[in-house]
């Protein structure tokens, strides 16, 4: 059962689990406006049709179309209601189909398939219609793509295949042909800087001015249009530091407040400031490094949670509903949480509520009230999405409000082996259940893309071999067009962090005086094994510039694995391949309360850091190194080691895995005996597998 409708349920008790009744039709046009079905393409591509008829060439009957659709029979609907803050705002129904991902391979029964390539005469003549895209010719797999599209299609396209290329390839073929007009095409990206380059690259190939935002642009634009046009935007920054001040004023003046904050800190903070914590005069132990961390994790914590409740447009009251009702063993933490954000939640709210502003959170939530409402009214007939891997539930229920409105044909290019924003709200189900959710809209086709021009075939391979792991994502073969063998990763070894430091600076020493290199962590703290270790001065770091004095020439940069998406570099050293809390897969507990906000976590064991691990090793053009903690491994090195790359290995060897949680065995010395020995696991306390030794 998805958030929505635990919120739902949550809000509105056994009512919510009746059927909505569907909605009177929407017009598919405005008003002075004649529908239109249009021709067929030579793929059988379907114009937009008017609620309740049949796309001509649609292989398949086709449920009538009304403003709330249908749902096919055998599967349940539900109503989806958020409580917003003018009242009981209802959001069209969500109904994943596949919530549970991971635990087995999904039947084909209920798994788009890849469309076959076009014949040669059809791609040679859309070839010649849409000419070179950025004085490149597209392959046959963007072609097909292309000119093959549905009403609904989704276009995986593999790391490094071409994704933009073909968003900017399918709208030169739809000015060409005539399909659309500049003012009728809407395409969609997740940033600004992706955005603002959409824009830039479909101007140069197009020379037409194409709408290119990122939701949240289109969210304002929606709401600017309407009644609350003039309502500013809240800078995100200012409403943090509300949050941090009125955090820090409770924790000093305020005794409950403090204890309750004490109380979920770690134990050991809870004992030791407890009691003084109760008087008056208490001073907050600001030189405390413990303190100082959890204290601001508490912060961070809460600013996350804040902004996910405003995402899904829940108060505090709803949110302690939800707790009630899905809490489950945590319960008694969640109500201790929201107590903590309760007043923080009313400090963030204030900095809008005063001046009548609008925040990035709530955007979304507003402006689909105002689609819903009728006070705005779009124009489009088709609309492109980038990375739609990375599409939240609000984000969906926009484009589905737009949809109700005033049907459009729908692009979208994504990949759901980088799905890695679950924190920020991504719902990887929106892609894997793509047809489930937007079949009542018209036929819907998936085509891959899979030649690569980023990296060469063994960092294919490896990689490839290692994310289809899980069971759950699609298939994909993808290919490169260098076909010649290559060494394309290897393994570098060290127990200590000096070691890992001297054994990266050996290799830095090997490669091209003018290469480009990228250091990737987990986390940030991560650059720690370059700048704690460097007792020499061979670097120096601005910011996440890095200056490798001995090759001055070479460009370094660092940061996390999820800043990286989207980038490539010569060369990748990813520094964080160890096991622990903050090794690779990370192993820190989610709070529980931030997880009824958030999608459901995946069954597939760490399926999220799988594809993080897989963006990371998908960054390089020419080679990635592992930097092994041979002490403590990560628990996916074990799994490059022994099933997929072996012979990355050379030389770098890797103590034995606990069976029981994939972690590190370590050998240990009993207490009363030292010439005693087993092996523990150094998953400790969590893990308490023991192999005795002979």
């Amino acid at each position: 059962m998805g958030i929505w409708q635990l919120i739902q349920q949550a809000l509105l008790g056994k009512a919510a689990e009746r059927p909505v009744a569907a909605q009177s039709p929407a017009p598919a046009v405005q008003a002075g406006k004649a529908v239109q079905t249009g021709k067929a393409s030579q793929a059988g591509k379907a114009r937009p049709t008017a609620p309740g008829q049949r796309s001509q060439n649609s292989t398949k009957p086709q449920p009538q179309r009304s403003a709330q659709p249908v749902k096919p029979a055998g599967r349940q609907t539900q109503a989806t209601a958020r409580q917003s803050h003018g009242g009981d705002t209802p959001l069209p129904s969500l109904d994943l189909v596949g919530r549970h991902y991971g635990t087995t391979k999904r039947s084909n029964s209920r798994r788009l398939e890849p469309q076959p390539l076009l014949d040669a005469a059809t791609i040679a003549n859309a070839r010649s219609i849409i000419g070179n895209v950025e004085k490149n010719e597209l392959s046959d797999e963007q072609i097909s793509a292309i000119v093959g599209a549905a009403h609904n299609t989704l276009v995986l396209a593999g790391a490094g295949t071409g994704k933009t290329t073909t968003i900017v390839g399918y709208i030169a073929w739809l000015l060409n042909t005539g399909k659309a007009q500049p003012n009728e095409i809407l395409v969609l990206s997740f940033t600004r800087k992706s955005a603002d380059e959409m824009s830039a690259r479909i101007q140069a190939q197009t020379g037409a001015a194409i709408r290119a935002c990122t939701f949240h642009s289109l969210g304002l634009e929606i709401c600017r249009s309407s009644t609350i046009a003039n309502r500013p935007i809240i800078d995100e920054n200012v409403a943090n530091k509300a949050i941090k001040a009125a955090f820090d004023q409770l924790l000093a003046t305020s005794i409950p407040y403090r204890l309750l904050a004490f109380k979920l800190m770690p134990k050991h903070l809870g004992e030791k400031y407890a009691a003084a914590a109760r008087l008056e005069n208490f001073r907050l132990p600001v030189k405390d490094y413990d303190f100082n961390q959890y204290a601001q994790h508490l912060v961070d914590t809460a600013k996350t949670i804040i902004q996910q409740m405003r995402s899904n447009n829940i108060n505090v009251d709803g949110m302690r509903a939800l707790n009630r009702r899905y809490g489950g063993k945590h319960t008694g933490r969640n109500a201790e949480m929201l107590d903590l954000i309760e007043p923080l939640y009313r400090a963030y709210a204030e900095c809008f509520r005063a001046n009548n502003g609008i925040d990035f959170p709530g955007m979304i939530v507003d402006a689909i009230q105002c689609v819903k409402t009728g006070k705005y009214r779009h124009e489009y007939r088709y609309v492109l999405i980038d990375e739609y891997q990375d599409m939240s539930r609000p984000r969906y229920a926009l484009i589905r409000a737009l949809r109700e409105q005033r049907d459009f044909s729908l692009f979208c290019v994504g990949d759901d082996w980088q799905s890695i924003y679950r924190f920020a709200g991504s719902d990887i189900g929106l892609i894997l259940d793509f047809d489930k959710l937007w079949e009542q809209w018209g036929e819907t086709r998936m085509f891959q893309i899979t030649t690569t021009r980023r990296f060469r075939t063994s960092l294919i391979e490896a990689s490839g071999d290692f994310v289809m792991a899980d069971p759950s994502l699609y298939v994909k073969h993808l290919h490169s067009t260098n076909e010649k063998k290559d060494y394309s990763l290897k393994a570098l070894g060290g127990k200590t962090p000096e070691e890992r430091f001297t054994v990266i600076v050996e290799q830095l020493r090997k490669l091209p005086k003018k290469a480009s290199v990228l250091l990737l962590g987990r986390y940030r703290s991560d650059l720690n094994l370059i700048t704690g270790q460097d007792r020499e001065g061979l670097f120096r770091c601005d910011g996440n510039s890095i200056t490798f004095l001995e090759k001055p020439e070479m460009t370094i940069e660092f940061m996390t694995a999820h800043k990286s998406k989207g980038l490539q570099r010569d060369f990748v050293f990813l520094l964080c391949c160890s096991g622990g809390l903050k090794g690779f897969p990370s192993t820190i507990p989610e709070e529980p309360l931030l997880g009824l906000l958030l999608p459901e976590v995946e069954r597939y064991p760490h399926a999220e850091e799988r594809r993080l691990f897989y963006v990371a090793m998908t960054r390089c053009k020419k080679k990635i190194f592992f930097v092994v903690d041979q002490t403590r491994p990560s628990r996916f090195i074990y799994e490059l080691h022994d099933r997929i790359c072996p012979n990355i290995f050379r030389g770098v060897s890797l103590p034995p895995q606990c069976p029981m949680c994939g972690s590190a065995l370590a050998e240990r010395h009993t207490r009363n005996n030292p010439n005693s020995t087993f092996y523990g696991c150094t998953g400790y306390p969590f893990c308490t597998y023991v192999k005795h030794t002979r």
